[in-house]
């Protein structure tokens, strides 16, 4: 899923804007026209490094720890820079530890999620023998007492009749006339030994078959969580917030292993869905904020990549496993070892700095310089002094300061000086951003519809579950690593067109192939191929999404698209159901979805 990101948090600059500009300022390098009265825009001033680069090379250079040779590399020409990039750098060797070490994180989630294909696998059932016919052999039980769906019995008095010496005696001579009635207990295959799915454990199956509804209650957690966390990691910051939700996340999926009916599990799945979401969405926020330039984009496609290994990983250990509770104990208790790196997580430094807790950013700057093996200038943390919002400063002499500095800058008068704390809803659904929210949400229904549509019911089209899981997630790693290549060589809009409009086209190629047991591969083949496409785009719609708004309600707009996507993973279970009328029906939906959604990405404005 994907960031929200908060005011002063990301600035993605355009082509056209330069470092310490008005636009790229106030509008985190997004300003298509003139601003609307009543839009909200952030207030930080951030430093003009070309204005101040002789001063800042006049000024001796102070050692982090040890002193060391090589100083702090200049970005103050570059455009992509910011106040920040110019301590920290644009990816460093501090940078990528914790990007690399926060991809982890995906990998927890995605088992959560994508587990319970496994754990609800199909298995044959039949209607259980009465005690007094154990020794009937299967198949001629099925075949003599009950319908070939396995749910109804013959409604006869069982224990009336007797098996000797392989005859059934007392059984009624014409069954024809004889009525059914629904059976109350099953029996299932042993093929996988005494391994017990879900559905064997707790009698999933006829009338009683609510596994699309048991899958929906981790997906309503994962809604409210896409939508929620946001706001819970800019109250509380990132690190504390992905760590608590780590914790959560692994105790209770534990405890989850010990269900001792439905209802149980499905109040938990809520809460580890909840829990896992949330750690998708601040893990991505807090690796783009520790990175910046062409990085953003760079670092916020790789860190999906963990989520298409783990499908592959997914696929080894079920197969290895095959009853459920153990299963779900092996993929839940070993990550509290994540929570080890709690202490030494860095948080989020332009939070920080949106915060104005410039003590904390001053020691992540410093340990993060010791690390680089860099020296800052002396005169750092007035910089940072001078970037904090304006709201937050309280010493007068200072705001006098910054007021000098911007009168400076010549901040024309048409631009509104309004509160950061008005309605965000207001201002994405106003009158300069109502049309890319409402495309947004299309963007990410659609993409979600069909994404989750195939990962989580590949067993539906047929095959083997594992090793079409197996061969769907090492081609998607694959595709989302090229998509990088891609999405610098042809640009980030480009590219999302070319992956939603495809996949749509192969999920419609699936009417193409001749309906019979035969040609199942090719459905499997087009649907497997979408599945690797629409993977490629759900990597890149996060960035693409934030890059549409101000910084100031950027948070706010990527949670739209959040709650679109929640909705879709609600209604995905359910889109299933529409392959008892036509097996390809859902297949049909979604390629639907991927054409309107093509639309939509060629209506929202372009962005570099």
């Amino acid at each position: 899923m994907s960031g929200v990101l908060r005011r002063g948090s990301l600035n993605f600059d355009c082509v056209g804007s330069s470092r310490g500009s008005l636009d790229s300022n106030l509008y985190g390098g997004y300003r298509e026209t003139k601003p609307a009265p009543g839009t909200p825009e952030i207030k930080v001033i951030a430093m003009d490094f070309r204005r101040h680069s002789d001063d800042i090379k006049k000024v001796g250079l102070m050692a982090v720890g040890v002193p060391v040779a090589s100083p702090v590399k200049d970005l103050s020409q570059d455009v992509d820079s910011d106040v920040l990039s110019n301590f920290l750098g644009h990816y460093s060797k501090w940078s990528f530890m914790w990007t690399f070490l926060l991809c982890l994180f995906q990998l927890p989630t995605t088992f959560h999620l994508f587990m319970f294909v496994f754990q609800t696998a199909p298995k044959d059932f039949w209607c259980a023998r009465p005690a007094n016919l154990q020794n009937l052999s299967i198949t001629e039980w099925r075949n003599l007492s009950q319908t070939p769906n396995g749910c109804q019995l013959l409604d006869i008095d069982y224990s009336q009749v007797i098996l000797d010496n392989g005859q059934l005696i007392n059984w009624p001579s014409n069954t024809s006339a004889v009525g059914y009635r629904k059976c109350h207990q099953f029996e299932f295959s042993d093929v996988d030994g005494g391994a017990k799915t879900l559905v064997q454990d707790f009698g999933l199956v006829c009338d009683n078959n609510i596994t699309s509804y048991v899958e929906m209650c981790f997906l309503i957690g994962a809604a409210a969580g896409a939508v929620l966390s946001g706001w819970i990691s800019d109250r509380f910051g990132r690190r504390h917030t992905l760590m608590s939700f780590v914790l959560i996340q692994t105790v209770f999926g534990g405890i989850l292993a010990f269900s001792t009916s439905v209802a149980m599990f499905m109040s938990l799945r809520v809460i580890i869905g909840f829990a896992s979401m949330t750690v998708t969405v601040v893990s991505f926020v807090l690796v783009v904020e520790l990175v910046s330039g062409k990085w953003r984009t760079i670092i916020g496609i790789l860190n999906i990549l963990p989520v298409a290994v783990s499908y592959v990983l997914s696929s080894g250990i079920a197969y290895l496993i095959r009853d459920w509770r153990t299963l779900q104990l092996v993929i839940s208790w070993p990550w509290l070892v994540m929570l080890s790196i709690w202490y030494w997580l860095p948080e989020s430094p332009r939070w920080l700095l949106a915060q104005g807790r410039l003590e904390e950013l001053n020691r992540l700057i410093e340990g993060a310089a010791k690390m680089n093996g860099t020296v800052l200038p002396n005169n750092y943390q007035k910089m940072l002094e001078a970037a904090v919002p304006i709201e937050l400063r309280q010493d007068t002499s200072q705001t006098e300061a910054v007021t000098t500095i911007v009168e400076e800058n010549k901040i024309p008068s048409d631009v509104p000086h309004l509160n950061v704390h008005v309605n965000p809803l207001f201002v994405v659904f106003g009158s300069k951003y109502w049309r890319t929210t409402l495309l947004t949400l299309i963007i990410w229904f659609t993409l979600i519809i069909i994404y989750f549509g195939l990962t989580l019911h590949l067993n539906n089209l047929g095959g083997n579950v594992y090793i079409n899981s197996a061969v769907a997630g090492s081609v998607e790693s694959i595709s989302i690593c090229i998509s990088i290549f891609i999405v610098i060589k042809a640009g980030i809009r480009r590219s999302l067109l070319g992956y939603m409009l495809l996949p749509g086209l192969c999920c419609l190629a699936t009417n193409l192939v001749p309906q019979n047991e035969h040609n199942q591969s090719g459905v499997i083949a087009l649907a497997t191929i979408a599945k690797c496409l629409i993977g490629a785009n759900n990597a890149i719609i996060p960035t693409y999404t934030a890059m549409q708004y101000p910084t100031i309600v950027r948070n706010f707009g990527v949670g739209m698209g959040n709650l679109a996507s929640g909705i879709a993973l609600i209604l995905v279970p359910s889109l299933w159901q529409l392959e008892h009328y036509d097996a390809l029906l859902p297949l049909n939906i979604m390629g639907v979805c991927g054409l309107i959604g093509a639309v939509a990405i060629m209506l929202m404005k372009d962005v570099e």
